[in-house]
């Protein structure tokens, strides 16, 4: 009997030739840098037309990356659909500890995407974009958590709060990848750390939520 879960043959091949475009383009990038490097060279590496290049990352910037999207839209669903009296908070923790193993198998794409911004403010840019668009996303989850307007401050302040744990995580990446490969923890003691901190940051931010909520109650 054929695995329910698994895609179909269809479905694979699609999959398999997104991976390769985004797979060459980085590449490219790395190489050329990403002005100097087109669509029609990314093309022909990928073995594909321009045309199928841009149906897949309608965007250039997408190409640089081709996770973003599929984890915002994983992040929304995992925020609507948080089950009764689990807060935001928790679900945001219960979405990056199922992040964190996939962030582990892309350390190289990350350190090439983490160059690229260095040297690309369109990417930057872009990336900034994106990052407004899940802070728009904890706004209006934290507010309901809060029985807030997602115009008011605090669910403003709790979701900034609550992304800067994406820049503690790329801190903590950074300076992994400045250590000799002698002095880097193993990939389980790396694991290990990035949950400490994920937990810790997180707590911080519920707790304070929590304080904000009891003082609500309280001039209530």
């Amino acid at each position: 009997m054929a695995d329910a879960t698994r895609p179909g043959l269809r479905e694979r091949k699609k999959q398999h030739t997104r991976e390769t475009i985004a797979r060459v383009a980085l590449d490219l990038f790395d190489r050329q840098g990403f002005h100097a490097t087109t669509i029609p060279q990314i093309a022909e590496a990928a073995d594909v037309s321009p045309r199928t290049v841009s149906s897949y990352f309608p965007a250039k910037e997408e190409l640089v990356f081709p996770d973003l999207r599929e984890a915002l839209t994983g992040l929304a669903e995992r925020l609507e659909g948080r089950g009764p009296g689990e807060s935001s908070i928790e679900a945001v923790r219960g979405w990056i500890h199922d992040q964190l193993p996939l962030w582990e198998e892309r350390v190289e794409q990350s350190r090439r995407q983490r160059r690229l911004l260095a040297t690309e403010e369109s990417l930057a840019a872009y990336e900034r974009g994106q990052m407004l668009e899940a802070e728009r996303l904890l706004v209006r989850a934290i507010a309901e958590d809060l029985g807030a307007s997602p115009d008011e401050l605090e669910p403003r302040m709790a979701a900034a709060a609550t992304l800067a744990v994406f820049d503690v995580l790329g801190a903590e990446g950074d300076a992994a990848d400045e250590c000799d490969a002698s002095e880097r923890l193993p990939l389980e003691e790396r694991r290990e750390e990035a949950v400490r901190l994920v937990d810790r940051a997180l707590l911080f931010v519920a707790a304070g939520i929590r304080a904000l909520q009891a003082d609500d109650a309280a001039a209530a």
